[in-house]
């Protein structure tokens, strides 16, 4: 494995981790990462309210807003808003353009940012709880513990995760 020259005096921790990153490689993907960290910082509450950055895809930064009216009075803004993004995260430009996309359309499946939030998939449902003769089996099997209360509380969660 290939480790990063070592310095021959003290510097700054920020000159450190400049350093790391060039090695690493992912000096673009870290800043790039900032428009998710400190969207609302960049663009102001109100916008941030309606809006999330979607990803960075061909020098392309995509934001997923409310709805069309949100769309449409962004697209009027969209000079201002990529001259203060621009400014605001330094250079090199991380992206030329800025794209909006109504929210919950298909996304697309160019490279998104690391770290983007993603709603989780959805949980399956929870089994129902045991009944009839599967409980009266789950009371059963419980019954062979000595401890009354370990041996209740036993047969509640199994009946209760129908187990």
């Amino acid at each position: 494995m290939r480790y990063p020259p070592r310095a021959k005096t003290a510097i700054a921790a920020s000159e450190a981790i400049a350093a790391a990153l060039d090695f690493h490689h992912i000096k673009e993907e870290v800043r790039a990462g900032r428009v998710l960290t400190e969207w609302a910082e960049l663009v102001g509450p109100k916008i941030a309210q309606r809006t999330r950055p979607d990803g960075v895809s061909d020098r392309t930064l995509w934001v997923e807003v409310a709805n069309s009216a949100w769309m449409h009075e962004l697209t009027l803004l969209k000079p201002q808003l990529l001259r203060g993004l621009r400014e605001r995260l330094g250079e090199p430009s991380v992206f030329d353009e800025l794209k909006f996309r109504i929210a919950g359309r298909t996304r697309r499946n160019d490279v998104q940012l690391r770290g983007a939030r993603r709603p989780p998939p959805p949980k399956p449902p929870a089994p129902l709880p045991a009944s009839g003769a599967v409980r009266e089996q789950i009371v059963r099997e419980a019954n062979v513990v000595d401890d009354e209360e370990l041996r209740e509380l036993i047969a509640r969660v199994r009946i209760l995760h129908n187990r």
